[in-house]
């Protein structure tokens, strides 16, 4: 890269996601950083704890993104910008529409049916821009993992199975956004059989034994409308994928979420209950099965959601500034590529481990071949 480095604006860059794509985009010393949080003093923090590179140091700003007229300033003294403020559901399109009016690029680390349907219309009226949304890790790497390992196949793919999730903590923002994802993106029982949304549901499994993970686990069959359209892109005609959640208080909040506006405060503290004297990790494991038979799987491994999230962000505005995406609006683990994509994520923190073997995820156990 040649120039002056690109700058990138981070909002919400103080929070658990926005912290873990700074971290990674501060590595890689590629990008002129501007942080840009509620509140200075998390912000002071973070710069202080970022370690000297060749690039030049973060510079950091309060920001409130209510506050239209400082959002746009804000936002047209960037090339890109990526939104990791959340909950989404509530910060829904304004970042968005502040960036591509100000002549920025745009990502976000989450997003999902609703955003693009809002951002469409502002795509559209920003010619020449590149907006990224899903950045994330559902809606996100549950796309891009699929889409890398049916590149690596000799035939292709048939059927497809998948397990993503852990023992985890949840931010405040994070349970919020979590308890409402469903609505709008998918359908919870469901799967695809023989291309379409199979009748019956399917039930949810407790104190499951599942492919690599370390531990008993519910497992949640969950059909997003992102799997459906990687399942259609791929030509897999039968998919089945999996919530997975280690601990007895995450599962029994989902079950039976307390009414009156207390389930994100809830889901909240029982992920701490659930985490408390244990070691955190998140897994996603694919399954893929050829036409001829054959089956193949990828699992990758992180210490938390957050994490991976801000790494796969950071991944998604590398890819902008380095032109490797066409203008216009896109999913991020839809469009991106995949071998480039894994790269990075391969090298990045966030990923304890990324691998890919020959044969069914249930018959390999934890046992892996090929390391990445």
């Amino acid at each position: 890269m040649t120039g002056p480095a690109p700058v990138v604006g981070i909002v919400g860059a103080a929070g658990a996601v926005g912290a873990a794509a700074v971290a990674e985009l501060h590595r890689r010393g590629r990008h002129a950083l501007r942080l840009a949080g509620r509140r200075r003093a998390p912000l002071d923090a973070l710069c202080h704890g970022l370690t000297a590179t060749d690039g030049s140091p973060p510079t950091a700003e309060v920001l409130d993104i209510a506050d239209t007229d400082a959002l746009h300033r804000y936002c047209a003294g960037c090339d890109v910008v990526l939104n990791c403020a959340g909950p989404a559901y509530l910060v829904e399109d304004r970042v968005a529409r502040a960036a591509l009016a100000a002549g920025a690029d745009y990502v976000d680390a989450a997003g999902d049916d609703v955003l693009w349907e809002q951002a469409r219309a502002l795509s559209a009226r920003a010619p020449g821009r590149t907006a990224v949304i899903s950045a994330g890790m559902m809606p996100g790497l549950s796309a891009l993992l699929p889409r890398y390992l049916a590149a690596t196949l000799p035939d292709p793919p048939r059927a497809l199975l998948g397990y993503l999730g852990g023992r985890d903590r949840f931010t405040a923002t994070a349970a919020a956004d979590y308890l409402r994802v469903g609505e709008g993106f998918g359908q919870a029982g469901a799967a695809l059989t023989g291309g379409v949304r199979a009748r019956h549901p399917l039930p949810t499994r407790t104190d499951a034994e599942l492919p690599f993970f370390p531990e008993p686990a519910t497992a949640v069959p969950y059909l997003s409308t992102e799997l459906e359209r990687v399942a259609r892109a791929l030509g897999v005609t039968d998919a089945t994928w999996h919530s997975v959640f280690a601990g007895p208080h995450v599962a029994q909040v989902l079950r039976q979420p307390p009414a009156g506006g207390n389930a994100p405060e809830a889901l909240r503290r029982a992920a701490e209950l659930d985490a408390f004297g244990r070691a955190t990790y998140q897994l996603i494991v694919v399954e893929l099965t050829t036409v001829a038979g054959a089956a193949h799987t990828l699992v990758l491994r992180g210490d938390s959601a957050s994490s991976l999230t801000g790494a796969f962000a950071a991944v998604a505005v590398a890819a902008l500034t380095e032109g490797t995406l066409a203008a216009g609006l896109h999913h991020a683990g839809e469009a991106l590529d995949p071998q480039l994509a894994v790269d990075l994520l391969a090298d990045s923190a966030a990923v304890s481990g990324l691998t890919v073997f020959d044969g069914e995820a249930a018959h390999a156990g934890g046992h892996v071949e090929e390391a990445l």
